[in-house]
């Protein structure tokens, strides 16, 4: 029996307008009442993802930033940050070499912008909505729990080349094509989701989970009903157990309604 259902946001169950499923609220009050629970596993910040289901926060377990802070009825149970050193070195290494990609340096409750130009300002409001702007990263004063890289090129030989620097303190994961995520080495969506299971008390087998890129490949590692969607990345496709229609037709709530009955 499934008791736990687990979704990335973007490319699986946001289409590609950013837009939800008209059924979505019906659908995860429906899957309370038929005991299971929903959670959302995303790169966004917190305030990002908690918008895309306000009214409706109280049926929804929050797992942000790439697995590196979660929420759980309203608490925080896990806060991982980027240690204050290795942050400082990151950031001064990518202004140094790599001053051609934009980046969001990203606290737990806070977002940064140090480069506030039209392109910066669209992908904040998008992604960032709780953010402000800043003149050096270092005057921050909270250690982040992911800096991201805004790269035109995605995941490039620049990327490739940050992480084999850094390899040994974090890791770097795709969400999406131009989005690159500098996170802790020990964080990730798989991770949180072993936790919110052994929170609930729920097993890989009662778990159903969505993806679509390789930020989601250890969350479908921990799930017998895992899907990647149509239009996932070949290799979540060679990970997961079942194949779910395109985001844009709103894959994951056509699977929802066929296998608990929905109508």
């Amino acid at each position: 029996m499934i008791k736990l259902v687990v979704v990335d946001m973007d490319g699986t169950f946001l289409d590609d307008k950013k837009q939800k499923s008209p059924e979505y609220v019906k659908v995860i009050k429906e899957l309370s009442k038929k005991g299971v629970q929903f959670c959302v596993a995303s790169g966004r910040q917190m305030g990002s993802i908690k918008r895309e289901f306000k009214g409706i926060e109280d049926y929804v377990i929050f797992i942000a930033e790439n697995g590196s802070v979660v929420e759980f009825d309203n608490e925080i149970i896990l806060h991982q940050p980027i240690d204050n050193k290795v942050r400082h070195e990151i950031i001064k290494k990518l202004k140094k070499d790599y001053s051609d990609k934009k980046l969001v340096y990203c606290t737990k409750d806070m977002s940064y912008i140090d480069d506030y130009d039209e392109e910066s300002k669209k992908n904040a409001q998008t992604y960032f909505p709780v953010h402000t702007v800043v003149d050096n990263f270092e005057q921050v004063e909270d250690d982040p729990v992911k800096i991201s890289i805004y790269s035109r090129n995605g995941y490039d030989e620049d990327c490739a080349e940050i992480e084999k620097i850094f390899s040994d303190r974090v890791k770097l994961c795709a969400s999406g094509f131009e989005w690159i995520d500098i996170i802790r080495k020990d964080a990730s969506k798989g991770n949180a989701l072993k936790l919110i299971q052994k929170k609930l008390n729920v097993s890989t087998e009662e778990t159903m989970a969505f993806g679509d890129q390789m930020n989601d490949i250890e969350m479908i590692e921990n799930a017998k009903y895992s899907y990647a969607m149509e239009n996932a990345v070949e290799a979540i496709k060679e990970k997961a157990n079942f194949i779910a229609p395109s985001n844009n037709d709103f894959g994951v709530i056509q699977v929802l309604k066929k296998e608990f009955n929905i109508k």
